[in-house]
């Protein structure tokens, strides 16, 4: 169940839709990397039926946002964002002085997530709707959340664009699956038929958070569910660091 949006004076009144921004750069993508095309195609044909996937993935996300140790009043990027289903964890968190911003490609996801939006009265949420990697994000954050992002996982210039926009000393955690040992062979085969419903590319699935790492120097991971599930966090490097 979705967490419930914290009350306010106002909240009698009616709700304005979430702020949408649509990025307009573009930039060549390497064909041996994640599809974005083929990423908006999944996402246009599996959107409305998305969030039949919260029970499953709300342990992931529940531990994904507390170690990003939220205060009242913080700005959060939830990177491809999909339906919003991480919202309430974050809104919980952050209160009506927050601001969360969700980044996601796909006019679909986006879609649903302004419904979840509307429906909970949260008056503090900014949709950006871009590739990660080309997206205007509008001011520095405080933390950023991946779940179940893997293509953006996959990619450098994603994760360089959404750290540049997180303060030194930001908080940063990612959740998802990754490939579950040899000996765990149902479960590689259900995890290969799943994500590949909402992924692009499976290189990496040994290790997702591999660039990450490499980015981020304190970032410690915790394996889940048998070896196929992760949760990664750390910090952003500090300032003369």
């Amino acid at each position: 169940m979705e967490a419930s949006s914290p009350t306010s004076a106002r909240s009698s009144a009616r709700v304005p839709s979430p702020r949408i921004r649509r990025s307009t750069r573009t930039r060549r993508r390497s064909m041996s990397g994640p599809d974005r095309q083929r990423a908006l195609e999944q996402y246009r044909r599996r959107a409305r039926g998305y969030d039949r996937l919260a029970p499953v993935t709300l342990r992931l996300r529940r531990r994904a946002v507390e170690r990003l140790l939220l205060g009242q009043g913080q700005t959060v990027l939830d990177v491809a964002c999909s339906t919003g289903l991480t919202f309430g964890l974050i809104e919980d968190q952050i209160g009506p002085d927050g601001h969360l911003i969700g980044i996601d490609l796909s006019p679909e996801m986006l879609s649903q997530a302004r419904e979840r939006v509307a429906a909970n009265g949260w008056r503090n949420v900014t949709l950006i709707e871009s590739a990660i990697e080309d997206a205007s994000i509008p001011e520095v954050a405080g933390a950023a959340v991946f779940v179940l992002t893997h293509d953006v996982m996959r990619s450098p210039e994603a994760l360089g664009n959404v750290l540049a926009h997180v303060r030194p000393g930001g908080r940063i955690s990612a959740a998802g699956g990754k490939r579950a040992p040899a000996w765990a062979l149902p479960a590689n085969l259900y995890l290969r038929y799943a994500m590949r419903r909402y992924t692009t590319t499976m290189e990496g699935f040994d290790r997702p958070w591999r660039i990450l790492e490499g980015l981020v120097p304190d970032l410690a991971v915790e394996q889940l569910l048998l070896g196929g599930a992760y949760v990664a966090w750390g910090t952003t490097a500090r300032d003369g660091a």
